[in-house]
């Protein structure tokens, strides 16, 4: 995988590639964020469109993991569990009910 720094391709734009850039993937990397780009062509766009999604999803859960790892959630019983998920429902049928 090539680096390239974030600096020079908000600068040059496509020509911080060089003349003949790979088909594989670039990082671009800054000093706060990094960015992962993806060579996209016809053939491969809806297959690559997937892979991100599906990484969007798989990082998405991880975060979700972590906060709950930290809110100590990670330690509650199958009981208790079930009757958090009993409190939600019945709260949810309470605001359904018309006034």
């Amino acid at each position: 995988m090539k680096t390239i720094p974030l600096r020079d391709f908000q600068r040059e734009g496509s020509k911080a590639f060089g003349k003949s850039p790979t088909m594989g993937p670039w990082l671009l990397a800054g000093r706060d964020q990094e960015f992962l780009l993806l060579p996209v062509t016809p053939e491969n766009r809806s297959a690559m469109l997937d892979l991100a999604e599906g990484m969007a999803a798989v990082m998405a859960l991880r975060e979700d993991q972590a906060r709950a790892v930290a809110a100590g959630l990670d330690q509650l019983s199958m009981e208790e569990i079930d009757e958090e998920i009993r409190e939600a429902r019945k709260a949810l049928r309470h605001r359904k009910r018309p006034a």
